[in-house]
C-alpha cells in the first residue's frame, strides 16, 4: 500500500511538472509582476512643463477649431491657452511643434472592467485617458486574482503607476437569483443600506445595481446614495422597470438596458413608443452608456469569428486571455437566447433605432465600451464605439462629445477634464487630422498627454512592444517545471534501484 501511494505520489509531481512546462512555455506561468508596473522605468523622465506650439486647438466646449494656438501645461494642469507667441515659453519647456496637428482632450470611457493591470497601458495607448471602472472588486467580495482597484486608483495618482484616471463603482449589488456567482445578493433594504455606508466610506464613487433586485431594496439603495451624494448607475432591475428608473434618479443607464433586450433581441419598451420613452429619458436627466460594439460580436459566423481572433490588438493580451477568449465568447454567445442567424446585424439594427430616438430627443448619449468581454480590447473598442455612434446618426463633434465633455458632465467632474480650458486636467491627444470632419483620425496620433506626462506614439509604441515581450517566459518560468520531473524521474530511479544490502540468506 506504501509502494502504491509512493508511485501515485512520484506520477502526480511529473504530470504536474509536465503541465507546468507546458503551460510556462505557453507564457501563461509568470513569477514576475504585470508589465505596467515597470512601463514607468522604460520612459524618460516627464518634463513638468510643456508647451504645444502653433497647434490647431478643439476644445469641446463647442464645435469648432482654434488655429494656431500656444497651450502651456505645468504640474499636469493645462496653465496657458493663447493665439501664436501670445504665451512666454518658460526656460526648460519641453515645446512640441503642432504646426498642422489638432489638438483634443483624452478620451474617457464611461463603461469598463479593469481585471487585468496591464490592460490600463492599452487603454493610454489608444488615447483612454479616464476611465469608468464598473465593478470594484475588493472588500466583502473580492474577485480571485483580480486587482484592488482602489490601489490602482491611489497609485495613478502618485504617478507611481502609468494608467488612466480611474473613477470606480464598488461591488455590484444584485438581487436574487445572482446574475453571476461573484456579485453580492442583496434581499433585504437594512443589508442593501449597510453595503451602500460601506463603499461610501471605502471611498468607491458611485453604487452600481444590476438585474434581479427587488423594488424595496432598489429604493432604499437610492435614498442611502443619496444620503452620501453617491450616483447609482447600472442596470434597470427587471421588476423596477424602465419607468421606475427613469422616475427614480439613476444617473446612468448601461447597454440601453431596459429599452432594448440583448437577450432575446427585441425592444422592451413598445416600439411606437420610442420617441415617447425617449423624451421621457431627456426629462429625467437620465444617461445612456449605451455600448454599441460589444453585442455585434456575439453569434457571430465562423469569418466572423476568425475577424475577431486576427485582431491586431490581440498579441497584447495575455497568454491566458488569448488562450481562454474562444471558451469566453463561445459562454456569452450561447448565453443570448435569440436563436437566428442575423444576430449581429438584428442587435445593431434596435439598438441604433433606439439611440436615433435618444438623439432626437436630446437625451444624453456616453461613450462606453464594456471592454474586457472576449474579443473586446481595451482601448481598442473606444475606437470601435466611436464609429457605431457615428453610424447610428451622431456627427463626429457629437460622437467625440460623448466621450470627453458629456462623459465629465454626467460624471459631474466637468471643472476637472473633458474640455480644453485653463486650469482643466491635461489628458491631451495630439491628432494628424481633424476629428470633427472624420473620428478616425483619433487612431491618427502623434502622442499622448496623460495628467501632463507627454508620451509620443514612438514612446507608446516600444511600450506596446515591452508588453508583448512581457509575456515570454523566462530561464526560472522555463527551469522550475524541469525541477520537478527531474525529481519525479531521480525518486523512481531510487524506487528500482537494489537496496545494496545482502539478505541474510547469502
Amino acid at each position: 500500500m506504501k509502494k502504491s501511494l509512493s508511485k501515485l505520489g512520484i506520477g502526480t509531481l511529473i504530470v504536474v511538472g509536465l503541465v507546468a512546462l507546458i503551460l510556462a512555455n505557453l507564457g501563461m506561468i509568470s513569477f514576475r509582476k504585470p508589465y505596467v508596473y515597470q512601463a514607468l522605468e522604460d520612459l524618460p523622465a516627464s518634463n513638468p512643463v510643456v508647451v504645444f506650439e502653433n497647434v490647431n486647438l478643439v476644445p469641446m466646449d463647442s464645435e469648432r477649431v482654434l488655429e494656431d494656438q500656444t497651450v502651456l501645461v505645468r504640474d499636469g494642469v493645462i496653465e496657458t491657452i493663447g493665439e501664436g507667441d501670445q504665451v512666454g515659453i518658460p526656460d526648460g519647456a519641453l515645446v512640441i511643434d503642432g504646426r498642422g496637428n489638432y489638438l483634443v482632450p483624452g478620451l474617457v470611457d464611461m463603461h469598463v472592467h479593469i481585471e487585468y493591470e496591464n490592460d490600463m497601458l492599452l487603454m493610454v495607448a489608444n488615447g483612454v485617458t479616464s476611465v469608468r471602472n464598473l465593478w470594484g472588486n475588493t472588500g466583502k467580495k473580492r474577485l480571485f486574482g483580480m486587482p484592488d482597484q482602489l490601489e490602482l486608483q491611489r497609485q495613478i495618482e502618485a504617478g507611481t503607476l502609468i494608467g488612466p484616471t480611474i473613477y470606480t463603482s464598488g461591488p455590484v449589488m444584485e438581487g436574487s437569483p445572482a446574475s453571476h456567482p461573484l456579485m453580492e445578493v442583496f434581499t433585504s433594504p437594512d443589508a442593501a443600506r449597510e453595503s451602500v455606508r460601506w463603499q461610501a466610506e471605502g471611498g468607491y464613487e458611485f453604487i452600481k445595481v444590476y438585474d434581479h433586485l427587488s423594488p424595496d431594496v432598489y429604493q432604499a439603495i437610492l435614498e442611502t446614495a443619496q444620503d452620501y451624494d453617491l450616483p447609482v448607475v447600472g442596470h434597470v432591475p427587471f421588476a423596477v422597470g424602465l419607468d421606475g428608473v427613469l422616475e427614480g434618479g439613476q444617473r446612468t443607464i448601461e447597454h440601453l438596458n431596459g429599452y432594448v433586450d440583448s437577450d432575446t433581441a427585441a425592444f422592451v419598451i413598445p416600439e411606437d413608443r420610442l420617441d415617447e420613452y425617449a423624451e421621457k429619458t431627456r426629462q429625467a436627466g437620465v444617461w445612456n452608456v449605451v455600448t454599441l460594439s460589444v453585442y455585434p460580436k456575439t453569434k457571430v459566423t465562423p469569418e466572423g469569428f476568425q475577424r475577431l481572433q486576427d485582431q491586431p490588438g490581440m498579441r497584447y493580451l495575455s497568454p491566458g486571455t488569448r488562450l481562454l477568449s474562444p471558451f469566453m465568447h463561445l459562454m456569452f454567445s450561447r448565453s443570448i437566447t435569440y436563436s437566428g442567424e442575423d444576430y449581429p446585424q438584428r442587435i445593431t439594427m434596435l439598438n441604433q433605432k433606439m439611440v436615433h430616438a435618444l438623439h432626437r430627443a436630446g437625451a444624453g448619449l456616453l461613450l462606453g465600451t464594456d471592454s474586457a468581454q472576449a474579443y473586446h480590447l481595451p482601448g481598442y473598442a473606444a475606437h470601435e464605439e466611436l464609429a457605431m455612434l457615428v453610424e447610428a446618426g451622431l456627427s463626429p463633434y457629437e460622437a467625440l462629445a460623448a466621450g470627453t465633455r458629456d462623459a465629465a458632465e454626467a460624471m459631474s467632474k466637468a471643472h476637472e477634464f473633458g474640455t480644453l480650458a485653463e486650469g482643466k486636467r491635461a489628458d491631451l491627444l495630439l491628432l494628424e487630422r481633424n476629428p470633427l470632419g472624420d473620428v478616425g483620425a483619433l487612431q491618427e496620433r502623434a502622442g499622448v498627454m496623460l495628467r501632463g506626462r507627454w508620451l509620443t506614439q514612438e514612446q507608446i509604441e516600444s511600450l506596446l512592444d515591452g508588453l508583448e515581450e512581457s509575456y515570454q517566459p523566462n530561464l526560472l518560468e522555463r527551469a522550475w517545471p524541469l525541477v520537478l520531473i527531474g525529481l519525479g524521474i531521480y525518486l523512481i530511479w531510487r524506487m528500482r534501484r537494489p537496496s545494496g544490502r545482502k539478505s541474510n540468506d547469502d
